[in-house]
């Protein structure tokens, strides 16, 4: 072992630490913590580390690197990520907003002196003034930025893996039910309005979808729409267009004075921007109030509406999930049970070929399935 290479055991006021030292390629001293007995680090584990350390020192000619803030790190790190992901200008917005809550708390420091319980005390903070649901998506993004930092090997190991984050508490949805649908629909005092609530509620589009959505999207001949702006490259897709919205789109399309094809389609009356969610927000909760909903629905729970009622006609999971633009059939898959769809010919056929038996629709002898109301809460 080179001279100067040791693993230090420490005993301090947190218990027992293990920590490494060696000298870099330049002789450079170099000190590291590989962690804390109490979290199952042993002796044997940071000799391991210390091997493979030297290694890198000889091999690759390893230096210690300069200190570097989180801050200027981050900075660098999102230039790459946004060329590199081919990340579209609302992500690069929404990413960087998010790093300045962690450039709040960690901005100023070295990236290399971030420990687990730096981050735990962020965690802490966070939750005086956030959801546990936010303090997450901070999280993810830290340790995103933060295994970049590995890669760069300005740090040995992320420092916010293995930190005990905060439960998140299930998401609730109000679901609006098929009887429900047509009574606010028809309380919309605003034809505008109306239109929009009949988008969200047949197509499930989200809403930046909805207010990106221009003429030259959509055919009214076939009966399509297509979402070119979207989160992700899966949300890019078409949709099939019921008749009756079709309808409602045509008549909106000869209402409107903004027709090209650059146009939106829900563009403000006079001005020809795009539609204000403000706006239809008070528009939808005059129509709830009316028709006596008191219960708290979200816009976005007109998506979940759309694509849990969608599953309960027996569309397909991958009609659900092509139609929702999800990138994975683990998110369709919370509207498929939600809607309490069951794969009855699937069961049938089990039936018949393990033990012969009949399907249940040929032992209810033709007598008609009942409907089934939708849960309101997932």
């Amino acid at each position: 072992m080179p001279r100067g290479a040791a693993v230090i055991r420490y005993e301090g006021a947190r218990g027992v630490v293990w920590r490494v030292k060696y000298a870099d390629v330049d002789g450079r001293q170099v000190k590291e913590t590989v962690g804390r007995e109490a979290d199952g680090v042993t002796r044997k584990h940071a000799e391991a580390a210390l091997r493979e350390r030297l290694v890198k020192v000889e091999t690759r000619g390893w230096r210690k690197p300069a200190p570097t803030t989180f801050r200027d790190y981050s900075e660098t790190w999102l230039d790459r990520a946004e060329t590199k992901r081919g990340w579209k200008p609302g992500t690069v917005t929404a990413t960087r907003n998010r790093l300045g809550h962690l450039n709040n708390a960690f901005g100023q420091v070295a990236v290399a002196a971030i420990r687990p319980r730096d981050v735990a005390a962020f965690i802490d903070d966070q939750l005086a003034t956030f959801s546990a649901k936010t303090v997450h998506i901070h999280l993810n993004l830290l340790h995103d930025v933060l295994k970049s930092a590995v890669a760069d090997e300005l740090i040995p190991a992320n420092p916010v893996s293995g930190v005990e984050r905060p439960k998140v508490k299930r998401n609730r949805w109000r679901i609006l039910q098929p009887s429900e649908v047509p009574a606010v629909s028809e309380a919309f005092s605003d034809a505008r309005a109306r239109r929009v609530f009949l988008t969200f509620i047949l197509t499930g589009l989200r809403r930046s979808e909805l207010r990106a959505l221009r003429w030259g999207h959509v055919n009214l001949v076939e009966g399509t729409l297509r979402v070119v702006e979207s989160k992700s490259e899966e949300g890019e897709r078409t949709i099939a267009l019921p008749a009756v919205l079709v309808d409602e789109l045509m008549a909106h399309y000869q209402a409107s004075a903004y027709r090209s094809d650059s146009d939106y389609v829900f563009a403000h009356p006079t001005k020809g921007a795009a539609l204000d969610a403000g706006w239809f927000r008070d528009r939808f909760l005059e129509a709830l109030a009316v028709v006596g909903i008191t219960d708290r629905i979200r816009l976005h729970d007109l998506r979940h509406a759309a694509l849990t009622n969608l599953a309960a006609t027996g569309a397909s999971p991958i009609a659900v999930m092509a139609t929702a633009g999800h990138r994975s059939m683990a998110t369709t898959r919370q509207y498929v049970h939600l809607a309490g769809v069951v794969f009855r010919d699937d069961a049938d056929a089990l039936g018949r070929r393990l033990l012969g038996t009949p399907s249940v629709k040929d032992r209810t002898l033709g007598v008609p399935e009942t409907g089934t109301k939708l849960p309101e809460t997932a």
